[in-house]
């Protein structure tokens, strides 16, 4: 019983600021929406967070919009450059407020010279006469797009789970949304890791699991909260009654928070070791025991979509040599059929990509792609299944699957230029040129939702204790395990007792 009530007691103590984060962080992270508009200053951030030599996203790619005239764009917005990179200017007038909003997955111009932009707040459309973006509203579950193409007179728009169509000179929001077929290798399952994630953060069932893993948060913040009370009540009570000050109010609160930190513990503690149990298995090294693993879909939740690319969706290019699509996916590349019809067949000798999303996808010639992600960048001929690492010129190599699911460069974004391609890796930033990034990009803000991500997985410590942090997760995981297993244990003792007695 003592050795119990001591776990119980000093982790609390000790976790219990780092249990608040967690909870307070992982509320955030399920209303990304509502928080899109909140930033914050990098400058309050670990080195790592801020922005140098274009790391971190900032860049993913470019569009050229005339002979001396270039659009970058990627997490810091879209900037109006030189070809020689000496003077910049802000193009976003019109995003939604806030960084998140202004992610840009994709910038295309079409035939007509429509300028579009995929983005994390949904598609935009560069209205020339008013000099800003227009909003154009899909009647989709997620607006995020995430890549745009062309096919003759058409643009082709992508969601994360669907492909939608639209005239390449409408003026009018009118568009056609496709479902696209089942792969032929798809057997029906999700993967352990996406089941995981979903049932972690209460998506499984929708809106009201993700308010019951709300519920869930809250009552742990007070779990954690009574806890501190409990333990420090009773010393400020003993020094109020030396100095023959009132205590009546501070008993009624200390007993108040001691009855219901019980009577909720016990209520909820199921749900709070199911739920740390799912979080430890979504980071490594944990992880990688589950990233190749499938299991059958939970019936009636969010994961038994009748769509088989729900949420999955990443790329789209039309392949006018081979006359078919190439659709990237976050389980690989597949083909499809000029018009949707019949399953995808994905390719078997490909690039090897990260299951965090393909970063960089562009046509060289006929038959040559470059396929970037942060498993590295690729020469890859779909047909031929030539594969070749375009910075090392070597052939891929096998990965253990024990081994990190990460390369030994984090493709992060590419911008062709006529005599060269600037290679933006994700922590290294622009490799093999220099060009130095200007104070008004490198002061652009974080997203608060992305902030609340870093706390939530524990690379906000990276900066503190290096690769080290990737066990943050497991051990602080196994902590709080510790902490719930005792509290019921003790409770279930003392309950004993009663019946007993």
């Amino acid at each position: 019983m003592r050795k119990w009530k001591w776990i119980h007691k000093w982790f609390s103590l000790v976790l219990g600021v780092f249990i608040l984060l967690w909870a307070l962080s992982g509320i955030v992270l399920n209303h990304r929406p509502l928080v899109s508009a909140v930033d914050v200053s990098r400058n309050w951030l670990p080195e790592v967070y801020q922005y140098k030599n274009w790391n971190n996203a900032s860049i993913r790619g470019g569009l050229r919009l005339g002979a001396d005239s270039l659009l970058m764009y990627g997490n810091a917005g879209i900037w109006l450059t030189d070809t020689t990179f000496t003077s910049y200017q802000k193009f976003d007038l019109g995003f939604k407020a806030g960084a998140d909003s202004r992610k840009i997955n994709k910038l295309f111009k079409t035939k007509a010279g429509i300028l579009f932009a995929g983005t994390q707040s949904g598609l935009y459309r560069f209205d020339v006469q008013q000099h800003k973006w227009e909003h154009i509203p899909f009647d989709l579950p997620d607006e995020r797009i995430v890549d745009i193409t062309a096919r003759g007179e058409k643009v082709v728009f992508l969601s994360r789970s669907e492909v939608i169509i639209a005239d390449d000179r409408y003026d009018a929001p009118e568009y056609a949304r496709f479902e696209l077929p089942r792969a032929v290798n798809d057997d029906g399952r999700a993967s352990l890791f996406r089941t995981l994630w979903v049932l972690h953060s209460g998506e499984i069932y929708g809106k009201l699991g993700v308010l019951f893993v709300d519920l869930l948060g809250l009552l742990l913040i007070f779990l954690v909260v009574s806890g501190y009370i409990y333990f420090f009540y009773p010393k400020w009570i003993r020094k109020r009654k030396r100095k023959s000050r009132p205590t009546k109010t501070w008993l009624n609160q200390l007993k108040f928070n001691q009855k219901w930190h019980n009577k909720i513990g016990i209520w909820i503690v199921g749900f709070l070791i199911f739920n740390t149990l799912t979080g430890i298995f979504l980071r490594p090294p944990l992880l990688i025991a589950i990233a190749e693993s499938k299991v059958g879909k939970i019936p009636f939740s969010s994961l038994n979509n009748p769509n088989p690319w729900h949420d999955k969706l990443r790329m789209i290019h039309w392949n006018e040599a081979g006359n078919y699509w190439l659709i990237g996916s976050n389980e690989g590349l597949y083909k499809a059929q000029a018009d949707f019809s019949g399953s995808l067949v994905p390719f078997q000798k490909q690039p090897p990509l990260s299951v965090m999303g393909i970063n960089v996808f562009e046509q060289l010639e006929a038959e040559i792609f470059v396929v970037g992600s942060f498993n590295g960048l690729f020469f890859w001929q779909p047909e031929s299944g030539y594969v070749r690492d375009m910075i090392s010129g070597e052939l891929p190599k096998e990965k253990s699957s024990a081994g990190s699911p990460l390369g030994d460069y984090l493709i992060s974004g590419l911008i062709r230029l006529p005599n060269h391609n600037l290679i933006f890796e994700y922590n290294k930033g622009l490799i093999e040129h220099d060009i130095p990034m200007p104070a008004a990009i490198s002061n652009e803000p974080m997203p608060l939702w992305n902030f609340a991500l870093e706390i939530h997985t524990g690379r906000i410590f990276q900066g503190m204790i290096g690769d080290f942090y990737i066990l943050i997760i497991p051990l602080f995981g196994s902590a709080v395990l510790l902490i719930l297993v005792a509290g019921l244990i003790r409770w279930l003792k003392k309950y004993r007792r009663k019946r007993v007695i």
